[in-house]
């Protein structure tokens, strides 16, 4: 398998994740289990909010989109060299309905050496686009990743 360094990026790059489904049951079950408001619960109660129906919890949304992430980032084929997240700055756009399909589009949008020797520092634009290209979620999140050993090859 082939790792992705952090000199691997480039600047620019768009990255796209796989479908995923907003399953009713497991929608459902994440609200009642984790974030049990009403207009995540309860149908007759959904239907006289603003959105007029039932809605996924924002949690429920970032697991589905970690979910679309996996195609990008650790794959059989390459994995990232995550290092770990320093930043997230996340904004729900518009309400993610049962049914709903959700992907991930990731756009690097900046990288520079960190200030620990073997780590650099990447800004990656998320969006979780619908069925409709819709952006229902977008975040902004910095991460680290490791940058190429003197000893690995590009690719390897």
């Amino acid at each position: 398998m082939a790792t992705l360094f952090f000199e691997d990026l480039e600047v620019g790059s768009v990255h796209l994740g796989r479908e995923c489904d907003c399953d009713r049951d497991e929608m459902l079950e994440y609200g009642r289990r984790n974030d049990p408001w009403p207009i995540h619960i309860d149908e007759a109660a959904a239907i006289l909010s603003p959105f007029g129906g039932l809605i996924a919890s924002g949690g429920y949304v970032i697991t589905l989109w970690y979910r679309s992430l996996v195609e990008i980032y650790n794959t059989p084929q390459a994995t990232w060299a995550f290092l770990g997240g320093l930043d997230w700055k996340v904004k729900f756009r518009a309400p993610v309905r049962a049914q709903d399909t959700l992907r991930v589009r990731v756009t690097v949008k900046d990288k520079r050496p960190w200030i620990k020797p073997g780590q650099g520092m990447v800004t990656l634009f998320n969006e979780l686009l619908n069925q409709r290209s819709e952006v229902v979620c977008s975040a902004e999140v910095i991460v680290l990743l490791a940058t190429r050993p003197d000893s690995a090859a590009p690719g390897s």
